[in-house]
């Protein structure tokens, strides 16, 4: 099988690959830009938590209020413990978890 180049039958294969992988990393690198939360959006994803159980808790019964914080923090203690063992330690571990659990509201 013969492969087209943009280049047309003279390309360099060696040049196409490294053009490849920089538009990957490129493209990659835009990705976690969009998706950086910072801890601001953190704390702000804390908040509009509680103000869920808060308000599902007074229109549904404190049972259904507690299960959204409950969801949350097994979802941390998830995150926590996939750091810990991918080898992150300390505060890194915590802060990187709350980022993860809680970073979606930088969407808002």
């Amino acid at each position: 099988m013969q492969q087209e180049w943009p280049e047309g039958i003279a390309a360099d294969p060696d040049e196409a690959r490294a053009r490849y992988q920089y538009d990957i990393r490129e493209a990659r690198g835009a990705a976690r830009q969009v998706l950086r939360a910072d801890l601001g959006d953190a704390h702000l994803g804390v908040g509009l938590t509680a103000l869920v159980a808060v308000a599902v808790g007074y229109f549904r019964g404190l049972r259904s209020g507690a299960v959204v914080p409950a969801v949350f923090l097994a979802l941390f203690c998830v995150l926590l413990a996939g750091r810990f063992a991918a080898g992150a330690r300390g505060r890194d571990l915590v802060r990187r978890s709350y980022l993860l659990t809680f970073g979606w509201a930088q969407w808002f």
